[in-house]
C-alpha cells in the first residue's frame, strides 16, 4: 500500500477538475446550437394604448397607486415578449387589435365614452368567455400578469407587504449579556 500526500493528492485532484471542464467544453462544441428565427414583433402604440388601458381598469388608481402608475404594463409586455410562445403572443395580439371593434358592438358605444362599470363589464365578459376561447385566454393571461406585476412591484412590496429585503440588522452597539 502506498502513501499519497496532501500536496499530491490535491493537485491530481485540480487536474482531474481541469480535465473534466476542457473535456465538456470541447465536447459541447460539437452539438449544434439551434437558433431561433422567430422573435416577437414590436408593440404598436395603438396596443400600447390599449394595454395601459387594459391595466388601468383591472388596478385602477385610487389612494394608493394603480397598475398603470407602476409600471405594469411594461412588465406584462416583457413577459409576453421573453416568456410566452409566438403563437401566443399573436392570438394576444390579435385579442387587442379587435378589441375596440369587440367592445364597440358589445356596449354599442366607444370606449373612450364608457364608464369605469360598463368597462369592467366588458372585461369580465371576456374573462367568462362570452366573446370568444381566445379574449377567454388573453384576458386571463393579462389578469394573471397584472396581479403578479402589480403584487411583485418596489412600492406595493415595501409599502403594504412591509417587505425587507434582508431581514434582521446588526446592531454593533447593543451590550452583550454575560451568562
Amino acid at each position: 500500500m502506498t502513501t499519497i500526500s496532501r500536496r499530491e493528492w490535491v493537485k491530481g485532484m485540480a487536474l482531474a477538475t481541469l480535465g473534466t471542464v476542457v473535456f465538456y467544453d470541447l465536447s459541447a462544441q460539437k452539438i449544434p446550437v439551434k437558433q431561433t428565427s422567430e422573435k416577437s414583433k414590436p408593440w404598436t402604440s395603438k396596443q400600447d394604448q390599449q394595454l395601459n388601458e387594459w391595466v388601468g381598469v383591472i388596478i385602477p388608481e385610487s389612494t394608493i397607486p394603480g397598475a398603470v402608475s407602476l409600471g405594469v404594463p411594461v412588465f406584462i409586455k416583457t413577459m409576453l415578449d421573453d416568456c410566452y410562445e409566438i403563437s401566443a403572443q399573436a392570438t394576444f395580439r390579435k385579442v387587442v387589435d379587435g378589441f375596440t371593434d369587440s367592445f364597440e358592438s358589445y356596449a354599442k358605444k366607444p370606449w373612450t365614452q364608457a364608464s369605469q362599470a360598463e368597462k369592467e363589464q366588458f372585461l369580465f365578459a371576456m374573462a367568462q368567455g362570452n366573446l370568444g376561447a381566445d379574449a377567454q385566454k388573453a384576458m386571463s393571461t393579462l389578469k394573471g400578469l397584472t396581479i403578479q406585476g402589480y403584487t411583485s412591484s418596489e412600492e406595493i412590496m415595501v409599502k403594504y407587504y412591509h417587505y425587507v429585503m434582508a431581514p434582521g440588522f446588526f446592531n454593533g452597539c447593543a451590550p452583550v449579556k454575560k451568562s
